[in-house]
This record gives structure tokens, C-alpha cells and sequence, in this order.
């Protein structure tokens, strides 16, 4: 996957985010039919009514939403914003004083077109490539809608943290790994509906930003004493890494926070800068990279569209609960590494028509799946160029509880060939032939809640 980098314009007085979008290499390998069927399944309301059809206003306690979208949608979005509110204060150390019952705006609109349309209306300018801005000319952040529920949502919080951190500040030229890091930073989220974290490693997301921070520090050609030289130019991942290195990090955020007063009016580091304020450029990019390499997103979107939903913590380490949506086809998602084990749980009776395990992933056109059809059938299936070939078919006990626990672990079998043990309830159901252990969830058509993911590496 790509994603084009967004950059700042003084000159249109905006924050502007540009829109994330698929490599077409990527669907040239699902071919042209599966390719169509991708875009309108992330993209199922691509006609956009006239902009004069926003709809009703949905108004919460600082801000005023309204878009082309349902109102139920609207309705949730608007909960993300009032829960991320708090954590946008406590992020930039204080909140905009807004007059009596004033409001901050968002307008979300459903294609690019609806977008710069309203963008003229306003006489707010060209908006180029960005999927979004925070315009402060008219103090409104307008955005459309993006091919995931989890981008969407990501730019919804990006451009309304520009928006609260442009009425904090009122300044036009910030840095722009500064300005563009921390909204980014706010940007990665995760939310179930009722809880919302902001600055968080999301465990899946199409843009993967982790991986892509740590490629720009990982190039032969790149040097990081020489970016910060150069004033840190905009690369949006990176950018993202440093701003969070800097505040969450005991050993550096009481020089950033000092240091930030000076960025809210309009400072720029150069040169010796970097060193006088912040101390040792080298040591600042030996810590950027250890922090990169410890908070890689553990999940990859195999196919179609997956939200990254909770992240809790206990005993036993890290889990996570992800969203997968599609309709008519199988989906899954992968680990990004290698793993030894993973688990999860599903609810019962299963929201699609078959639900199970990632078993390993080689591409979208070569992957092993194992899923469990409502009457206790399950399948292992094996996809090729050719198509899908079932390798193995087998009952199991029907589900003595609401939920069901299924687990996948990477075996050896006697003949030194890997294999992929599945247990559904704790009981083996067999073990398949498997070419790595990049094991995750998998589903067919629907919408589908995996619970309390839990990885065991290798």
C-alpha cells in the first residue's frame, strides 16, 4: 500500500491532508473485477448529493458536525470528537475559550468533488490533492470520505486537531513536522463506539504509518542529523514518530514542552538549533528509531476494509479487538511478523456466512484460510491465481456458549515441513500444511468482531 504525503500551504491559509489511496498494484493483482468490487465495497456511496444537502446539524458541547453521510454515522462521529476534546487539551496543555454557545465546524462530504466544491463556495482555494483541510480563513474543517472507516475517521480527528490547535495558537506557519506530527499523532486512534485512545499504535490500518517511519530511517540514502538540518521537511510518518518520541518520552518531553512555546509562535530548528534546544541530534535519532521498532502496528490488511476497534492490556500481555466488513467475498488481515500462536474470540451465531483464522499469507492471490461455517462445518481452503481449493473439511462440537475461542500455532511436523494446529474450544481440529506463520483473522462476507487477539511470537 501508498499513501501520498500531505503538506502544509501558507499561501491557502489551510492544514490540508491528502486523501489516502491504494497502490494500483495492488489491485492489478486482484484483477479488474475484484478490483471494481474493492472500490465500491470501501466506497459504497459514491454518489454525493449537492452540498446544499448537508444534512442536519449534529451538535455537541464543542463542536457542530454535519455532513453528507447518515445521521447515524454523523451521530458517531460526533461522539469521537466530544470524547477526543479532553485528550486534545491535555495533548496541547490547554483548550480554546470559545464564546457562549459557539461551536468548532466540520463539514464531511462524500466524494472529492462535494469537497472542493464546498471549498470554493467558502473562497477557501485549490485544495490540490487533500482529502482534507482545516481552513482558517473560515475556522471550519471540511473533509470526504476516505476508502476505510478507520482513515475516515483518522482524518476527522486530524483536521479537527489542526482546527483546536489553530484556535490555541492562531498562527499560520508552523513547522511543519510539528504541526502535521502531533495532529497526525492525534490522528491514531482506536474506537469501539463508546471508548475512545488517541496517539495510540493502531494494531491495522491500510497507511501503516510504523512501517513506513521506519523504512524512511532504514534508506541507504537517508540521514536523520542531515533532515533535522534541513528543518525536518514534511514526511508525514516520521514526522508522526518524532512529535510522539518527543511527548511521550520522560527523557525528552520536558525540553519539547518548553520547546513548543517557541514552535506555537512560529519558530523553526535548523542546523545547531536541533542541538541547543532539544540536545544531540544523534542521540535523538537513536531513540526515534528504538521507539519505531517497538511500536510496529501488529496487524496487516490482507483485503478489504479492517477498523482497529480496542486495545487493552492485563497479565497476559497485549490484545486487541478488530472490525472486518465486506460483503461477497473472503476477507482476512495478517501479522506483520511472523508469530508463534495467535487467538481470538467471536460471538456466536456468527455475523457472516463463515468466520476463522488467517492460517499464512503470501498475497492476496496466495493465502490459506480456515473458516467455520453456522452449521459447525469448517473449511481450510487454499487460494490461488486459479481460484480457491479446499484442502480439508471437518465437524466440530456445536458451541457450548455464546462465543466461540479459536487458536492457530505454528507447528513442526515430523518430516520437518511447517504446519498450522488449529483448536476450536480448545479442541484440536487438525493441522495443515503452511508456508509461514503469518497467521490473523479471516471471514467471509459480513461484519465481523474478532475479540481479545493475542499474539505469542516466535
Amino acid at each position: 500500500m501508498t499513501c501520498t504525503i500531505g503538506t502544509r500551504s501558507a499561501k491557502l491559509e489551510t492544514y490540508r491532508t491528502m486523501s489516502f489511496t491504494p497502490s494500483l498494484r495492488w489491485f492489478r493483482r486482484l484483477g479488474g473485477g475484484l478490483a471494481l468490487a474493492f472500490v465500491a465495497l470501501l466506497c459504497p456511496r459514491a454518489h454525493a448529493r449537492s452540498i446544499a444537502e448537508l444534512g442536519t446539524p449534529q451538535r455537541g458541547a464543542h463542536f457542530e458536525l454535519r455532513t453528507e453521510g447518515p445521521s447515524s454515522e454523523a451521530e458517531d462521529w460526533l461522539r469521537v470528537l466530544e470524547a477526543a476534546w479532553p485528550q486534545y487539551a491535555a495533548f496541547f496543555g490547554a483548550e480554546p475559550a470559545l464564546a457562549k454557545d459557539a461551536r468548532l465546524q466540520v463539514q464531511v462530504y462524500e466524494t472529492g468533488e462535494a469537497f472542493r466544491q464546498a471549498l470554493a463556495r467558502d473562497g477557501v482555494g485549490d485544495p490540490g490533492g487533500a482529502g482534507g483541510i482545516y481552513a482558517f480563513k473560515t475556522s471550519i474543517a471540511y473533509f470526504f470520505r476516505q476508502p476505510s472507516a478507520w482513515y475516515t475517521r483518522a482524518l476527522l480527528l486530524h483536521e479537527c486537531a489542526h482546527q483546536f490547535h489553530g484556535h490555541l495558537t492562531s498562527n499560520r506557519t508552523l513547522a511543519g513536522w510539528y504541526a502535521e506530527g502531533a495532529a497526525e499523532h492525534l490522528a491514531h486512534h482506536v474506537w469501539d463506539g463508546k471508548e475512545l485512545k488517541l496517539g495510540v499504535v493502531a494494531p491495522i490500518s491500510l497507511e501503516n504509518y510504523p512501517l513506513r517511519a521506519l523504512d524512511s530511517l532504514r534508506r541507504p540514502d537517508f540521514r536523520f542529523e542531515q533532515w533535522l538540518a534541513d528543518g525536518a521537511p514534511l514526511d508525514r510518518p516520521l514526522g508522526t514518530h518524532l512529535v510522539r518520541l518527543l511527548h511521550t518520552q520522560p527523557g525528552w518531553s520536558k525540553r519539547f514542552r518548553t520547546l513548543r512555546k517557541d514552535l506555537d509562535r512560529g519558530a523553526t530548528l535548523t542546523g545547531t538549533e536541533w542541538s541547543r534546544r532539544l540536545g544531540a541530534p544523534k542521540s535523538l535519532g537513536a531513540d526515534l528509531l528504538k521507539s519505531i521498532e517497538q511500536q510496529q502496528q501488529p496487524f496487516v490488511v490482507g483485503f478489504v476494509d479492517w477498523d482497529a476497534r480496542r486495545i487493552d492490556t492485563d497479565q497476559r500481555g497485549t490484545r486487541w479487538t478488530l472490525r472486518g466488513s465486506a460483503a461477497g467475498v473472503v476477507s482476512g488481515a495478517y501479522t506483520q511478523r511472523e508469530v508463534r500462536s495467535l487467538e481470538c474470540v467471536i460471538s456466536q451465531p456468527l455475523q457472516a456466512g463463515r468466520v476463522g483464522l488467517q492460517l499464512d499469507w503470501k498475497g492476496v492471490q496466495d493465502h490459506t484460510v480456515c473458516l467455520l461455517a453456522r452449521d459447525d462445518t469448517v473449511y481450510v481452503q487454499r487460494m490461488t491465481s486459479n481460484g480457491w481449493t479446499t484442502l480439508a473439511t471437518k465437524r466440530v462440537a456445536p458451541a457450548r456458549h455464546s462465543t466461540r475461542t479459536l487458536r492457530v500455532e505454528r507447528v513442526q511436523h515430523s518430516d520437518g515441513t511447517l504446519q498450522a494446529e488449529v483448536r476450536v474450544d480448545g479442541e484440536v481440529m487438525g493441522a495443515w500444511p503452511v508456508r509461514n506463520s503469518h497467521f490473523g483473522p479471516a471471514f467471509d462476507s459480513g461484519v465481523v468482531d474478532f475479540h481479545d487477539l493475542r499474539l505469542e511470537n516466535r
